[in-house]
């Protein structure tokens, strides 16, 4: 009988992994922890084929050596930044992730982060109650969409889905990758969208939105040289890891004027306390970690994170298995 573990911190249920594992797994045993704890260790986790996990529970080498019997942990996203994946392989253990599940709700937050900047109906609003009306009521005057540049840092799945939308709204779209794969030409061909250096791409652009791995090579990319590329004009938006800017630099860079504005979803600090900077700095809106969102995101995590762990203790090589030899 296999044994299911479930940690996780953010969500009401968990119908829909309970649901697909006793249909798939009859029998089997299942666990829903809020936090990993000693007590859940001895009593269950320790002998459970899967470990099925939020982002943000920490599973290190410690960890990893006292799940005994675990075949599998199943991480309910596309980063696993969580797991030492090396140890888990040095143990037996898979690692497995959901790329692409969100990348139509993350690419609309891009979306909607640049029409907030450039329509802010919030604003509009607000100054109608202060008593203006017309264009007295406008500040700071829009551009048209369609006569902006995007510039798209990363170019998997979330990314290729924007330069999709983007370039439907009529946007000039160029993007960078370290990386060259026929799904990134495919859609480059598809839409018009340009290959283009960090350099380029960067001083180009009306907006930069980043979609890159967090790293140790990538951790603080976004740094005062790179913000001092952009344009004093430039929305920067980061929805990949908060680890990729350094935030001071970021915050200088807005104040100083060295750019316009910025749109956070993720921050190096989750949540970022009370009295964090990054919530306190005009032109910077910080959201939280939502951006992958939506009804429809969240059955297919749920689900793939689920088969995910029943496929790799029923022995399947699945190309979600992230720390293959």
């Amino acid at each position: 009988m296999e044994r299911f573990w479930i940690v996780d911190d953010e969500w009401p249920d968990y119908d829909a992994e309970v649901d697909f594992l006793k249909d798939t797994h009859k029998g089997c045993g299942i666990m829903t922890s809020k936090s990993l704890n000693d007590e859940d260790i001895e009593m269950f986790g320790a002998e459970a084929d899967a470990l099925i996990c939020q982002i943000n529970v920490r599973v290190d080498r410690e960890l990893l050596s006292r799940l005994k019997n675990c075949k599998v942990v199943s991480v309910y996203g596309a980063g696993y930044n969580n797991v030492d994946a090396a140890a888990a392989r040095e143990l037996g253990i898979s690692v497995t992730n959901v790329p692409g599940y969100c990348a139509e709700e993350v690419a609309d937050y891009v979306i909607a982060a640049i029409y907030h900047r450039n329509l802010n109906l919030g604003r509009y609003a607000e100054n109608v109650s202060n008593g203006l009306w017309g264009a007295r009521a406008i500040s700071h005057k829009p551009r048209r969409i369609s006569r902006l540049t995007l510039f798209i840092a990363g170019f998997g799945s979330i990314g290729r889905k924007l330069a999709e939308k983007a370039s439907g709204l009529g946007m000039n779209v160029m993007y960078y990758d370290s990386a060259r794969t026929p799904a990134m030409d495919e859609t480059a061909k598809k839409i018009g969208a340009k290959s283009v250096s960090l350099e380029e791409g960067l001083s180009s652009a009306d907006v930069v939105s980043s979609h890159l791995a967090l790293t140790d090579e990538t951790r603080g990319f976004f740094s005062c040289k790179m913000f001092a590329m952009m344009k004093r004009e430039a929305l920067f938006v980061n929805v990949s890891r908060g680890g990729i800017v350094d935030e001071p630099a970021l915050i200088d860079a807005v104040k100083r004027g060295v750019i316009a504005s910025a749109a956070l979803d993720v921050t190096a600090n989750e949540p970022p306390g009370a009295d964090d900077p990054i919530l306190h700095t005009e032109n910077i809106c910080v959201t939280p970690h939502i951006s992958y969102l939506s009804e429809d995101s969240m059955r297919e995590l749920k689900f793939r994170a689920a088969k995910n762990a029943s496929d790799v203790t029923m022995g399947r090589d699945i190309p979600e298995i992230v720390n293959k030899r």
